[in-house]
């Protein structure tokens, strides 16, 4: 067990030292993967490692430190973490973003990358595929769950002076408290500011509108106008409570065009532009429900087959077509863990006169006229 800890260890510090191969990652991954307590050993190596490592060259003393506070179950104050690791490199945090993808159930491979931003900045970029998921931790403790098709963008210099990160597609935020810098999370119609709290915030650019929903603490949502809408309108905010959701309408110029091959993939087609929606729409919601999609039993509670269609190809990575008009009309509820596109398929057919084809990724749905005639007689 001794010799299996000191393997262990010496691939944190390759991993810290930034000379740890593909191979090593992987096997570095797979154990903290295994057990929780090898992730709460993961992170007290990093933190100790981070507060007395000084790259003076010293790693063997480092190192004895650093083992010696683990076994004697050395502790940190939030106050302390945070003084000490604003010392540390924009390099280390990005092996913090690398890691914590791995701690996932997802891989590091797709996910931490740098672009230029607006004005030629560096910019972190975390992207996820179709058909995963990704747990990542930012520089300031924030936790954050992207869902399948997500793309978050955040400075190099996040956590000194602002903590705000831009999201296309969907996300979980657990926000770690900071009275003095706000978070927000800016999309293409609203910008949501928070201090400690948790929400969650759907901002798909194939869909109408944008939906933020608060499970604890306060968030300010506050609505984004374009040039033309401030001719004719008022920036309007709101904040919302605990089980509370708001929806904001896009104009239909800041819906973005679908590919072709998408056009037929169940996706929601933009509104016409002589029909007005309300800007704003709040309401009370189940948090549990709307943000399950991130746990491993996903609750579905009366989802029209439209809608979907649209989580269920994100979230395996399928394309869905409805043949039949008529499909739309029916909604689905449902509990969904570890079932195969298929299976879920299989356990909608209980429910709903549904028919389906399978072929190379392309899922076709049709009314299954025989069921329908069953389900009539029965309700």
């Amino acid at each position: 067990m001794e010799e299996n800890i000191s393997y262990i260890d010496s691939l944190i510090l390759s991993f810290l030292k930034e000379e740890i191969t593909e191979a090593e990652r992987k096997s570095l991954a797979d154990w903290i993967n295994a057990d929780p307590s090898n992730k709460e050993h993961f992170k007290s190596f990093y933190r100790i490692w981070n507060a007395t490592y000084q790259g003076n060259g010293e790693v063997e003393t480092v190192l004895q430190k650093v083992k010696f506070q683990i076994a004697n179950n050395a502790s940190q104050t939030e106050e302390e973490f945070e003084t000490e690791t604003k010392s540390i490199s924009l390099l280390k945090w990005a092996a913090v973003i690398v890691i914590s993808c791995i701690t996932g159930a997802f891989g590091y491979k797709y996910l931490s990358n740098h672009e230029k931003g607006f004005g030629g900045t560096l910019v972190n970029v975390i992207n996820v595929p179709l058909g995963s998921k990704s747990n990542l931790v930012l520089p300031d403790g924030t936790e954050v769950t992207l869902n399948a098709g997500s793309r978050l963008t955040y400075g190099m210099d996040y956590g000194t002076k602002l903590r705000e990160v831009n999201l296309v597609g969907e996300g979980y935020f657990k926000v770690a408290e900071n009275k003095k810098i706000p978070f927000l999370v800016n999309t293409v119609k609203a910008t949501i500011k928070a201090l400690g709290t948790e929400f969650n915030v759907k901002a798909y650019p194939d869909e109408e509108m944008i939906e933020t929903v608060l499970v604890k603490g306060s968030v300010l949502v506050d609505e984004i106008l374009t040039s033309e809408e401030q001719k004719t309108s008022k920036r309007k905010t709101v904040v919302l409570k605990p089980g509370q959701k708001v929806l904001i309408f896009k104009g239909v110029e800041q819906l973005a065009e679908k590919p072709a091959e998408e056009k037929s993939a169940g996706k929601l087609n933009p509104l016409p532009k002589d029909i007005q929606m309300p800007e704003m729409i709040i309401s009370k919601t189940e948090a549990e429900t709307e943000t399950s999609w991130k746990d491993s039993r996903w609750l579905i509670k009366g989802m029209d087959l439209e809608s979907l269609a649209i989580v269920l190809s994100r979230r395996f990575n399928v394309s869905i077509n409805l043949q039949d008009e008529d499909l739309k009309q029916y909604r689905f509820s449902g509990t969904i863990e570890k079932e195969t596109v298929e299976e879920v398929f299989s356990i909608m057919q209980y429910t709903i006169p549904i028919s389906y084809s399978i072929d190379k990724g392309k899922v076709v749905w049709t009314i299954n006229r025989n069921l329908e005639k069953v389900y009539k007689e029965a309700y």
